[in-house]
């Protein structure tokens, strides 16, 4: 017979026999949370050394408020909200592995806002400070009479409780009877689906313990409004002091230090929320010193304002902001017109329409090493009669075949809803360019991020169109769902143009990727 699979059948009986033990056995007497979690969650460090959590001083307060030692915990619902780093994950991961250690025949799931990051989050945390022990063995992903590893399951087989990963998939959700449930990036979970998933998660009523742990930072105004109701919920509930809390004395010389931890309780709601924002959020060791002020630093120099704010400040925003200060583009004239006759190889990109807006053709090339120019930028606006069309004969046609004609052009980029009609005519026509669809879904979404870093870095130079900088001020950026490295270009109202601000966003990341 294969040792291998022998050692497996082995394990399996060994397994089945200590869940049945677990489930007649005494329960052992309870463990202070964070005792245990300092004693028992092993971490590593980025030498390889390893070691048990050392929780910080407000980590402690919170975890012992929530799960007093000898009773159940008062609180169905938890809201643990930090910025970005700031411990949330791990926090969480030690809620998870304690739950299921110190509970009989619990039922932990983790949850995200898919089901590869509900494993790849919580989930992988908890299987890391298992796997980082002495006795693991990794082959069989087993640690020998405590914990068995599956490939989306857990199973303690001192306590007979499992942690399961599960897809955000509501109807598979259905008649659970969880212990504690724990939501990743609850700001995320915007879709019917989604809410009802958190209706289908509901505590139970006949466990002691029955919890929703959240944890998550701050979402989109007006779209987030699962996490914004909870959140609202919480701050009309009390707002606990130092004394409440816990022994806070570490920080007993911070100004106001009595409310220096921003944790709320509404009784009426079994809900406990610790929202943590602004500049004392910073709480984790590699937050602070001079390589948590370099990391904030590069962050604010990559992010939108709105984004940095939301990520690293842990405030609410609004899905759209202001696409940039126009100072920023006014920073940025540097115009180098088009010269007759000249080899630089040009980018020509069209954003279109046909009824009811505008038309804008935006021609780009390289500057220096990481730059770009534009060097001409036409509108056109149809008719302001009712239902008229955008003649593409007559205003975009002439104007790209001569450019095509007089200049070095490599491409002709467009945007293939209103277009692909006019491009395949097009290339009939020359095959002196190359035509190419430019995306509108995520090449799009990239686009005008990429657009965005080259004004606020002054890395695009442009030739002073005003129509342009109508353009561009036109704009608000907005930022797809849990998609951080993108925005989308849109309209401040119907009746503005941005056209020419898009044409010019697909220019620059098509001269850019071309490496012209």
């Amino acid at each position: 017979m294969n040792k291998l699979l022998a050692t497996e059948r082995e394990a399996a009986v060994v397994e089945a026999w200590l869940r049945q033990k677990a489930k007649a056995k005494i329960p052992r007497p309870p463990q202070d949370i964070v005792d245990w979690a300092e004693s028992e969650f092993l971490v590593s460090e980025d030498d390889g050394s390893v070691h048990p959590i050392v929780l910080e001083p407000h980590q402690r307060a919170i975890l012992r408020f929530i799960f007093p030692l000898g009773k159940p915990s008062p609180f169905s619902t938890v809201i643990y909200s930090t910025p970005k780093k700031g411990g949330k994950t791990t926090t969480a991961a030690v809620v998870g592995r304690y739950q299921a250690e110190q509970t009989k025949l619990g039922e932990i799931y983790t949850l995200a806002n898919d089901e590869e990051q509900a494993k790849t989050r919580v989930f992988e945390a908890i299987e890391k400070s298992i796997s980082l022990s002495k006795d693991y063995d990794p082959r069989r992903r087993y640690l020998r009479g405590q914990w068995r590893i599956l490939e989306r399951e857990m199973k303690c087989l001192t306590s007979g409780s499992s942690i399961k990963a599960l897809a955000s998939e509501y109807r598979g959700s259905a008649g659970m009877n969880p212990t504690l449930t724990i939501f990743t990036e609850l700001w995320g979970y915007t879709s019917d689906a989604a809410k009802r998933l958190w209706v289908e998660t509901t505590p139970s009523p006949t466990r002691a313990t029955s919890m929703r742990w959240v944890e998550t930072y701050a979402g989109f105004q007006g779209e987030s409004d699962l996490l914004e109701g909870l959140y609202e919920l919480g701050k009309a509930g009390h707002e606990l002091n130092a004394y409440e809390l816990g022994d806070l004395s570490a920080f007993a010389e911070a100004p106001n230090w009595d409310s220096l931890v921003p944790c709320w309780v509404n009784e009426a709601a079994g809900l406990f929320m610790y929202w943590d924002s602004g500049l004392m959020c910073r709480r984790m060791p590699w937050q602070r010193g001079e390589k948590g002020e370099q990391y904030y630093r590069e962050q604010e120099a990559t992010l939108t304002p709105n984004q940095f704010r939301r990520l690293h400040w842990n405030e609410w925003v609004g899905a759209e902001s202001e696409f940039i200060p126009i100072e920023w583009w006014d920073a940025c004239l540097d115009a180098h017109p088009l010269i007759p006759g000249e080899k630089t190889p040009l980018v020509i990109m069209v954003d279109a329409s046909v009824t009811g807006d505008c038309t804008a053709l935006t021609v780009v090339s390289r500057h220096l090493t990481d730059q770009v120019a534009e060097r001409l930028t036409r509108v056109w606006i149809p008719s302001d009669q009712p239902g008229a069309k955008m003649d593409y004969d007559t205003t975009v046609t002439p104007v790209v075949d001569s450019l095509i004609k007089d200049y070095n052009v490599v491409e002709v980029g467009y945007d293939p809803y209103q277009l692909h009609h006019w491009a395949q005519e097009q290339r009939k026509k020359t095959t002196a360019a190359w035509y190419r669809e430019f995306g509108q879904g995520e090449e799009r979404a990239l686009a005008d991020k990429r657009l965005y870093d080259l004004i606020r870095d002054k890395r695009v130079h442009h030739s002073g169109n005003p129509q342009l900088r109508e353009h561009i001020q036109n704009c608000v950026a907005k930022i797809p769902k849990g998609e951080d490295n993108k925005l989308r270009l849109e309209k401040k109202g119907a009746s503005r143009k941005i056209d020419g601000a898009v044409a010019l966003s697909m220019a620059c990341a098509e001269c850019l990727r071309l490496n012209l």
